[in-house]
């Protein structure tokens, strides 16, 4: 589904931890954060370019949780996407995950897609 989704100019690579441990998730909540991210990348690469999904696991101490707020201790499976687009400017990336900010043109986009992954 999400090679139709990103087309035939954007070239997608899965790399997939070895042995990935099992974490309860809510499946639609993933997909949804999935589906939001890669729509962005798309977008992101008007001309074509490279997507690479990645999974690995990440053992979160509480070093990191001391400097990282909201983050908790623990085991989880850690989802990286990343892409060949344009990329943001400091002032864009400020507002990325606030509800109904967009920088697409008016009627091509909603602006609540990141910050339904922040939500989520």
């Amino acid at each position: 589904m999400l090679q139709r989704l990103i087309g035939e100019d954007v070239e997608m690579i899965q790399i997939h931890a070895a042995g990935p441990w099992l974490r309860e998730s809510r499946s639609w909540a993933i997909e949804q954060v999935i589906l939001n991210l890669v729509v962005n990348a798309r977008d992101a690469m008007p001309d074509g370019g490279k997507l690479t999904l990645e999974t690995a696991n990440a053992e979160l101490d509480e070093a990191f949780v001391h400097v990282h707020w909201g983050a908790r201790a623990g085991r989880f499976v850690l989802l990286t996407v990343m892409d060949t687009g344009t990329g943001m400017s400091e002032e864009i990336l400020a507002h990325i995950f606030e509800p109904f900010f967009t920088t697409k043109e008016l009627g091509k986009g909603t602006g609540l897609g990141l910050s339904m992954v922040y939500g989520i």
